[in-house]
């Protein structure tokens, strides 16, 4: 056999824990691998995945992100989990192994006591793939017949049509993504072009991804930054004129906000001035509901992107402020 048809094997082949916990729809196997797998193969398509490491040391929302979107089409919303754990069992299957701290060797117990990535980055530095498959999943004909593999393998025929689908949401949603990225730096626009083709998950997926990547997880208006060791982020991705007024995903029409800068923003409690400091409206001295911490931010300058030519747009700021009445 030739090493893709080995791999074929090997993936369908995968050691997985069977459960009284999981259905039919995962061929009642824990379905940790394969998902993980899906989105190990989708971060290879994107380039984010350029060599045979994957540090687990680093920055982790996008695998994070694409394993729970896969995770959440075919597994029932009670039960969550951490990349961690496939992370690191997959070091069972002969084209993946876990690379120790300190060279030290990963005692079996240890490995099967890992459910978080704090735990996971105590013992091991990331995964490395065997140089067979790096060598395969290079080509996107390869990737496809993989991904097939997993799916026929390890799920029902009805879980197979919704994690294609995920795939899908996935390519589109990084392809409008790099369209955003594109146009950014041409001149401001009113409306982002051909979004008629790109389905609404997609949309939304990919203006975010822009929009935060570019505030890298910061709060413009607050600065808080918190992304756990999980990989989850404490930011939206905040239109500054609202998406149904001008169907407009232009990053300078975005912001990344807290939950509740973001609140606040849209119930234009807070602004943006001409030389991007922190505005605020009467309503917030009024209302005794209001956090008191919003008042502090009055005049504070806003966190901007460190590629000028994506700062908000002084256009759209001045719309939400004329429009929500912030002097």
């Amino acid at each position: 056999m030739d090493k893709l048809e080995i791999l074929i094997h090997q993936f369908s082949k995968l050691r997985r824990a069977p459960g009284s916990v999981w259905t039919l729809v995962t061929r009642k196997q824990a379905p940790h691998k394969p998902i993980l797998l899906l989105a190990v193969l989708d971060l290879v398509a994107r380039g984010v995945i350029t060599s045979s490491f994957i540090d687990v040391r680093g920055d982790l929302v996008e695998l994070n992100e694409l394993f729970t979107n896969y995770w959440r089409r075919v597994v029932p919303i009670c039960q969550t989990s951490s990349i961690a754990f496939p992370f690191s069992r997959l070091h069972n299957e002969p084209f993946w192994e876990l690379v120790p701290v300190n060279s030290q060797q990963i005692e079996r117990p240890t490995l099967n006591s890992i459910s978080t990535v704090n735990q996971l980055r105590q013992v091991a530095i990331g995964g490395r793939l065997s140089d067979d498959l790096f060598e395969v999943i290079m080509l996107e004909q390869n990737r496809s017949t993989l991904r097939q593999a997993l799916l026929q393998s390890c799920f029902s025929e009805e879980a197979q049509a919704e994690l294609a689908d995920q795939a899908a949401i996935h390519a589109e949603s990084y392809s409008y993504n790099q369209e955003l990225v594109l146009k950014a730096h041409q001149l401001v626009v009113r409306e982002t072009l051909a979004t008629e083709s790109y389905r609404p998950i997609s949309r939304n997926q990919g203006f975010r991804r822009a929009v935060v990547s570019t505030y890298d997880h910061r709060c413009a208006l607050c600065g808080i930054r918190i992304v756990t060791s999980e990989g989850h982020t404490a930011v939206d991705a905040a239109h500054i004129v609202p998406w149904s007024q001008t169907h407009n995903d232009d990053i300078r029409n975005g912001m990344a906000l807290c939950k509740l800068c973001h609140w606040a923003f849209d119930e234009g409690m807070l602004g943006v001035s001409d030389s991007y400091a922190v505005v605020t409206s009467r309503q917030i001295a009024q209302n005794p509901n209001v956090p008191g911490s919003l008042q502090t931010l009055s005049g504070r300058g806003i966190l901007t992107p460190s590629d000028q030519a994506l700062w908000p747009a002084q256009e759209y700021l001045q719309w939400h402020r004329r429009e929500n009445r912030i002097s």
